[in-house]
Formats: structure tokens, C-alpha cells, sequence
């Protein structure tokens, strides 16, 4: 038995799969690092030097004065008071509610044409 997937099926799904990883953003924090890490135990930081550079760190935690994460580079070290702005992911309501009404009209608008163009066996 020869079971395809119909390519609306696929163009779902793919989709969906775009939509359900666009649902998080980085929101800045006003509790410190030595406050929130041990409190929410994130998965992963933005920190923000005072220099202006960012580092993104991985599993962080706090020892001391400092945060602990894994980067590219491997563990670093960063002191909290060279920390300018702290960023954890969230999970973004309205970017998710915007994102998946496009992606809807977006589904319906190809699942219409592969009907049209099934029917029509013009495309």
C-alpha cells in the first residue's frame, strides 16, 4: 500500500514548524543576575558589558560576583558589575498572535492554490 503525503499536508506542516519556533524573543530583566538565575534556573542569558558587547550564555550560573555560561568559546566568566543589561527568552504573545494570523492567511492562500491548480492541472 502506497500511502503519500499530500503536499497541502506538507505545506502545513511546514509551516506550523516556522510558526511554533518564532514564538520567543529576549526581554530585558530589572532583577539581577544573582536574583533571577537561581530563582528561574533560565536556560540561556543575554548579557549586555558595559562596553557594549553581548554574550549570549548557555545553562548560566552564579558563583560570587559572577555569571558562568557556556558560549562557542567554551565556559565563560563574566562579573556582575560589568553587566549593563540582562536578557532572558519569553515567550512573546503578540508576536506569536501577529505571526500566526499572517501564517494562516498565508496557509489558506497556498492550500487554495494547490486545490485550484489540482483541478485545474494548469500549473
Amino acid at each position: 500500500m502506497n500511502t503519500r503525503i499530500p503536499l497541502a499536508r506538507r505545506v502545513i506542516a511546514a509551516l506550523l514548524l516556522v510558526l511554533l519556533t518564532a514564538c520567543y524573543s529576549w526581554r530585558p530583566t530589572p532583577i539581577s543576575p544573582q536574583t533571577l538565575i537561581p530563582a528561574e534556573q533560565p536556560s540561556s542569558v543575554r548579557v549586555t558589558l558595559t562596553s557594549g558587547e553581548r554574550v549570549t550564555l548557555e545553562n548560566p550560573a552564579v558563583r560570587s560576583d559572577s555569571i558562568f555560561g557556556l558560549t562557542d568559546a567554551g565556559v565563560v566568566g563574566v562579573a556582575s558589575e560589568d553587566v549593563g543589561l540582562l536578557e532572558v527568552r519569553r515567550f512573546a504573545l503578540v508576536e506569536t498572535v501577529v505571526l500566526s494570523a499572517v501564517g494562516a492567511v498565508v496557509l489558506g492562500t497556498a492550500v487554495e492554490l494547490i486545490v485550484y491548480c489540482t483541478q485545474v492541472e494548469a500549473c
